[in-house]
């Protein structure tokens, strides 16, 4: 497709500047195209708006009635075409427990589907850190609670380093699903008959159910909305039990939710959190505590 010569042909209106330099249009009130150029991106970019093609060209073969209508998905060495029909955003305002159980059932349905063959590679397993990397993660946490003398307890430190490893191995055993990767409110669509589908799929990938229900509740979180997690992922049990005849406990979930925010957190935000205030440092700090004592009770 010569992307200059259909949207002359057209009725088009760019509806947004794309994330990460995709060109995104509204194609005579009914269609969407996307638009992504090797060169005005990195590698791993145009790599990521690649793979969300290859997905739509293999997933679209068969109906899923997790995937909005892909009308075009073409990928060349510099090009990406991806054009699928219209569809409206729900609202923030509009989520109640009727519209979490559209979402999760959503969300259920990628999870039983089979991954794409491209996607079906090896997996390593996950490295325990070093003695040295957890000592680096000790101390990066104590210089940043040192900014706020006598206001937080550093004994919890030692009591996570020394089962930080316990907690990666036994992660890393979630069961592999296929999963959106970046799912949040803002890549919800919805079709006329009020069915959720899923759009964006840059990150989409094989991972752990937690990954997908713990980033949606904590960017909720993140725009002031706050649900009850128990009644999403009582939700998402019912719906994966419906879908797929699988058993799986809530119970479960929050453990790999927990521990992966553990992991996350003694890791890596330690490098991020110097120089904020005591109200930050205790909001991190205090669930990576707090979510600790749950893994190991």
């Amino acid at each position: 497709m010569n992307v200059k010569e259909y949207l002359a042909e057209h009725r088009t209106t760019e509806i947004k500047a794309g994330q990460s330099g995709a060109e995104v249009y509204e194609i005579d009130g009914e269609y969407v195209l996307k638009h992504v150029v090797r060169q005005q991106l990195k590698d791993e970019q145009f790599d990521a708006y690649a793979r969300e093609a290859l997905f739509y060209q293999n997933q679209s073969l068969h109906q899923k009635i997790y995937l909005p209508k892909v009308l075009k998905a073409e990928v060349s060495e510099n090009e990406i075409l991806i054009l699928m029909e219209k569809y409206d955003r729900p609202e923030r305002s509009m989520i109640n427990e009727e519209m979490i159980q559209k979402i999760t059932k959503a969300l259920a349905a990628l999870h039983a589907d089979e991954p794409p063959v491209f996607m079906r590679q090896n997996r390593e397993k996950a490295e325990p850190l070093s003695e040295q990397r957890i000592a680096e993660c000790v101390n990066g946490w104590k210089s940043v609670l040192a900014e706020h003398p006598g206001m937080f307890d550093e004994s919890q430190l030692e009591e996570i380093a020394g089962s930080i490893n316990e907690l990666i191995i036994r992660h890393d055993s979630e069961e592999r699903v296929l999963v959106h990767g970046d799912f949040h409110w803002d890549n919800l669509l919805e079709d006329k008959n009020g069915h959720i589908l899923l759009c964006d799929w840059q990150g989409v990938n094989l991972g752990g159910a937690s990954g997908d229900l713990s980033f949606f509740l904590s960017r909720l979180g993140g725009d002031g909305i706050r649900i009850d997690a128990a009644v999403l992922l009582d939700s998402y049990v019912n719906a994966v039990r419906e879908l797929s005849g699988k058993q799986i406990r809530r119970q479960d979930i929050i453990w790999h939710m927990n521990a992966a925010n553990v992991i996350t957190s003694f890791v890596f935000w330690h490098h991020y959190l110097h120089g904020n205030g005591e109200e930050r440092v205790r909001d991190i700090y205090g669930k990576m505590t707090k979510d600790f004592r749950n893994c190991i009770l």
